[in-house]
């Protein structure tokens, strides 16, 4: 086998690999990937927000790649589905957040 030729096959066999194959059936507007929801789930939640829900949707609707998409429906309220504990203490609102090393109580020390 001629070196050159051996070359030349075993960088088209590399780029072959780096195909999606899915990719090259999906028609534009349907993808054959489903992303599947992991967001914890409604009932486990901490807190939830309206303005939350409203923005995933509304960026879910207007952004052209569906896995981006995906991602920031998964990543976005993570933060609030895991880390904000909302209560009433003594009938006024009172939100408890945990920001990694530092809890923050909200309400108490902003005010």
């Amino acid at each position: 086998m001629q070196r050159r030729k051996f070359i030349r096959n075993t960088a088209l066999a590399g780029g072959f690999t780096m195909i999606d194959p899915l990719n090259m059936v999906a028609a534009d507007t349907k993808t054959l990937k489903s992303f599947p929801q992991v967001r914890v789930a409604k009932n486990k939640r901490h807190f939830s927000s309206q303005s939350i829900e409203s923005a995933i949707s509304e960026f879910q609707k207007n952004v052209k790649d569906k896995e981006l998409g995906w991602l920031f429906n998964n990543c976005f309220p993570n933060t609030l589905d895991t880390t904000v504990t909302f209560s009433k203490n003594n009938g006024k609102p009172d939100t408890y957040v945990i920001t990694g090393d530092i809890d923050a109580m909200w309400l108490r020390d902003s005010s």
